[in-house]
């Protein structure tokens, strides 16, 4: 129990310092940098784990968002968003934790329990929300189709590569 606390703790820290020290110095000057905002604290929330209860993933995802909005000055935009997305995620893990209860195997990433298509699929998912809602509300609704749709589209793009690369590079799933 408290080895799986520390060690998400680490990975909310690990994704806290990639935002702040590659993704947000990444594209400072160029006139296109509104494409690159790729928002990594939505790894944190895909990859907690489907056994945690409804209130302490809203809880957690809160907490999740509220860091980053401190860190970022963003105005309770990522807190807001975490929350909906910790709530809403717990309806669409909530029959995975009976897929991986039923093995007898070690603690390994469960995302990578169900296939490469679910996984795929949830993580694409659960990304886009983040982003549509993220940049929506950063942007207060204009420039839709100038500025925001085409941010959604890439930072989407960029987000879910990275979150594949770092979820393969972080918990090495097993080969079967």
């Amino acid at each position: 129990m408290i080895l799986n606390i520390f060690k998400y703790l680490g990975l909310c820290l690990f994704v806290l310092l990639v935002q702040e020290f590659i993704l947000r110095n990444l594209f400072m000057s160029n006139r296109f940098a509104f494409l690159v905002q790729p928002q990594l604290i939505v790894m944190f929330l895909v990859l907690l784990p489907p056994s945690m209860s409804h209130n302490w993933m809203i809880i957690v995802s809160f907490l999740a968002g509220f860091i980053f909005d401190v860190n970022f000055e963003s105005w309770g935009i990522h807190a807001g968003i975490s929350t909906l997305v910790g709530y809403t995620r717990y309806y669409a893990t909530k029959e995975v934790e009976t897929v991986i209860a039923a093995r007898d195997e070690e603690n390994q990433i469960w995302t990578s329990k169900k296939g490469g298509t679910w996984k795929w699929t949830y993580f694409l998912t659960f990304i886009a929300i983040y982003h549509f809602l993220y940049l929506l509300l950063e942007s207060h609704g204009s420039n839709f189709f100038t500025r925001v749709l085409p941010a959604f589209i890439s930072s989407t793009v960029i987000a879910f590569l990275l979150v594949l690369i770092f979820e393969n590079v972080l918990y090495k799933p097993a080969r079967n």
